[in-house]
Parts: C-alpha cells; structure tokens; sequence
C-alpha cells in the first residue's frame, strides 16, 4: 500500500485547479459556549432537556430549550429562528468568536485552501461575509452581462449591508444549561433565515449552462433555508425552479452534481426538497441523524428501529446504516449516497466513480476531518499533515469489518471498496477545536477527489 504522506501528496495535486461551482448558502457563524454566563442570558425552560423546540425560535426560553433538548439528545441540531429574534441576539448576546459559517461557505473556503478552482454564488455578500472567505481573491463570482456569464473576483461581488449570521452553541460532554448534562460533545445552531433569502438568482437562472461548461462538478446546497415567508403558494414552486437550474447547469457539460442534505424540522420542507431536489444529485451527502431523518419521510422499513445515535456507538449500527443508505439510494435513483459518522465513512452506489476513486475520497475526507477538529480550520495544503497525525478508529475498523462480513467482501486494513460498497474509518479526535463544519469539510474534500480522479482517468 503506497505510504499514506505520499498518498495525501498525490491527492492534493489531483484537486489543485480543478474546476467546482458552490452554491448557494454562506454565512457567519456567532460561536457561543454552554456556561453559566449564557444560561444567565437565557430564560428557564419549563421542562429542560425533555421539552421539544418550537420552529422557528422567537424567544429566549424557546432557545434555551432548543438548546438543552439538543445536549439531553446527544446529538447536534439547527432550527430556524424568527429574523425579529435573529436581530434581538444580533443586538444582545457578543459571541465568543466568529467563523465561516453555512454550506457553500465552509466548502469554498476549504476549496481554496485546496488549491482548487471554485466558482461561488450566494445570495448576501456583504463586507462582514467577505472578511470570512479565507482566500477571496480566488474565488471567481459569477454573474451576468445580458444573456452571457462572466466572472469577477469576490471583493467585487459585495450587494448587501446585511449579513446573514447563525448562532452556533458548542458544549461538552458533561457541560450543564439549567440542570441538563450534556451527554456528548455537539452543538446547536439558531438560523438565521432573512427575508432576502431566495433559491433564484435572477439572469444567472437562465445561464447557468454557461457554468456547467467550464466546470468538472457542482457543490450545492442551502435548500433547507427556505421558510413559508419565502413562498407564496408552498415549497414546490421554489424547489421545481432549482430544479430546472440543476438540469440547466448539467446542459452546459458532463457536470456531477453532489447535494448536501441538512436537517430541517419543516415537514413539509423536507417533504419537497426530497421530491425535486435530492432526485437530481450524482451523490447525496448525510450524516446520521439526516439518514434517519430522510429513511423516515420516505416511509421506508429497511430497518425495524433506526441507530440510536448515540456515542460511543455500536459497531452493528453500521448494518442498519448500510440497509438504509442502500434502500434510501434505490428509492431515489441516484448514484450514490455517502454517510460520514463519527467513527466511519461509507458510500453505497451504483453507476459511479471507480472503487479506487471512492476509497481515495473517503480517506482523504478523514484526513482533511481529523484536520478541522484538531485545528478548527485548514488554511493550506501542508495543514493536513495534522491529520495524519490521528490514528483510524478501531470502532470504525471494527464496525466496516463486521459490514464486509455481512455481504461477503473483505475489508483490508479497515477498508472496503466495491463497484457498490466504499467504507473507511475515520481519524478521530478526542478534543476537537470545534465541530461546526466538519461534515461539509468531509462531503467536499471526499467529492472533489473522487471527481478529480475520475475526470483524469477519463483523460487518460
């Protein structure tokens, strides 16, 4: 097996200047730690931790709530608010720090710090959002001249006073709001969804094949931002026009297309992003607890009682895992559908990349993972040095084993790779910085080489 620095260096020169568009949601993320000084903020729940959230949030006690269901659960969640109560935290709470925040955003920044080529639209960029974008002067916007495209640099694209922030609040295991313990290491975002918010982008519509021609795939994102003020008759009208973009944008070449899920508690939201959207994708991104979420809304029984989420997990969770990732790909006919855990990556497909270009992708995707937990940000190339530097999970060489065992594969060195089966563990990091971000980082990293390495093949 070809030494794993050696293995990191051929990664990182197959994605240099490769060709991506992003889109559609960047903000910044107002990180806030679980304390005592922000339960002092905060108003009592009446029942914490068992109390379920309202959506959207309006005020300071449905926050708190939000929050200790959240840490009572184990597990990490996001639950729009009101923009008047979005304001009301903007005036009143200082966060602890600021980051890049929302799909699109922690995508393009890690893209740059890749030395890829990404081409970034989203819908505020205001001088606050522009001062996040780690490298903005490479990042290329498009926009449009008449009936044609053109690209200027980001500093040139700023339309907006507003800025867009989600409030993220991070706690520890055994950290305490108002009498709940939390029982893992997660955190809870309050989102921000301004009115301004809208899933078009005018003439750029129209031309999108225009993008399609000079780009190898497409990173996109942000569906789940819509609320019932962004509409006037319902999602579908909405969600059917991003649609046609999608077609559009795959008119103008051979353009892969990877759809990054994102929990929502909008029923009839999720309802319509599965029906128009995700249907769409090459490769669908999830994480546990959105597999869960999308097994349920398409009424599917592929197994009697969904994984419990709960850390430290059982290795057989990664058969449950399996039958809904496989049952979920079926249902929709897509390629693929690729699930990041905290102890493993695994991809179920059909008709996509080759095995070798999967296991590469999800490799990497842990690497570049371990990275962002261990520094909170990876600004270059050379950052993923640190990543190197985790061992993989012995859970999550246990749980892929016991995967190979069930449908007659043979895991090497904890790694499956099939034409229809890719699994990995995962670098983990005991004391991670932070954990916002983390499965964009995994699902951009993994995709962007898969992509990068099936398009030189294809050359080749």
């Amino acid at each position: 097996m070809q030494d794993e620095h050696a293995q990191l260096e051929a990664d990182i020169a197959a994605v240099e200047d490769l060709p991506v568009f992003i889109a559609y949601n960047a903000n910044v993320d107002a990180i806030v730690r679980v304390d005592q000084e922000l339960e002092s903020f905060l108003e009592r729940p009446k029942e914490p931790g068992s109390e379920v959230p309202p959506s959207p949030l309006e005020s300071k006690r449905e926050l708190a709530a939000a929050i200790a269901h959240t840490m009572a659960a184990g597990r990490g969640d996001e639950i729009a608010m009101t923009d008047e109560f979005a304001r009301t935290l903007e005036s009143a709470l200082p966060p602890d720090s600021q980051q890049m925040g929302g799909q699109a955003g922690i995508m393009t920044n890690l893209l740059t710090s890749l030395r890829a080529a990404p081409i970034t639209y989203t819908y505020l960029v205001s001088e606050r959002q522009l001062s996040m974008f780690d490298r903005p002067e490479e990042v290329q916007y498009p926009t449009t001249e008449g009936d044609q495209v053109r690209y200027v640099p980001l500093s040139k694209a700023v339309n907006t006073d507003r800025t867009k922030i989600n409030w993220v609040f991070e706690f520890r295991e055994g950290d305490e709001l108002f009498g709940v313990r939390a029982v893992g290491d997660t955190r809870f975002i309050a989102a921000s969804r301004p009115p301004e918010f809208d899933l078009t982008a005018g003439q750029l519509d129209d031309a999108i094949d225009q993008v399609g021609e000079v780009v190898a795939g497409a990173l996109l994102a942000g569906y789940h931002n819509l609320t019932p003020e962004h509409v006037e008759e319902g999602y579908e009208e909405v969600h059917r026009h991003a649609r046609e973009v999608i077609r559009r944008l795959r008119s103008g070449g051979d353009v892969a297309v990877h759809v990054e899920y994102a929990v929502t508690h909008d029923d009839d939201l999720r309802e319509s992003m599965y029906e128009w959207i995700l249907p769409e994708a090459n490769v669908i991104g999830t994480d546990t607890h959105e597999l869960t979420m999308l097994h349920e809304d398409a009424g599917l029984d592929a197994v009697d009682e969904a994984p419990s989420e709960a850390t430290p997990f059982e290795p057989d969770e990664i058969l449950d895992h399996y039958r809904m990732l496989t049952a979920l790909r079926e249902e929709l006919g897509v390629d693929c559908i690729q699930l990041h855990a905290m102890e493993y990556h695994l991809a179920v497909m059909e008709s996509y990349h080759s095995p070798e270009a999967l296991r590469r992708g999800l490799e990497f995707a842990a690497v570049n993972a371990a990275t962002k937990a261990a520094l909170g940000d990876i600004r270059s190339p050379d950052a993923l040095e640190t990543g190197l530097e985790y061992e993989r999970s012995e859970m999550g060489r246990e749980a892929i084993e016991l995967l190979a065992d069930h449908i007659d594969e043979t895991a090497e060195d904890g790694v499956i790779a099939t034409p229809t089966v890719a699994a990995c563990p995962n670098r983990v990091v005991d004391d991670p910085v932070g954990t916002v971000g983390i499965g964009d980082i995994v699902s951009s990293s993994s995709f962007v080489l898969e992509l990068a390495l099936s398009t030189e093949r294809e050359r080749s």
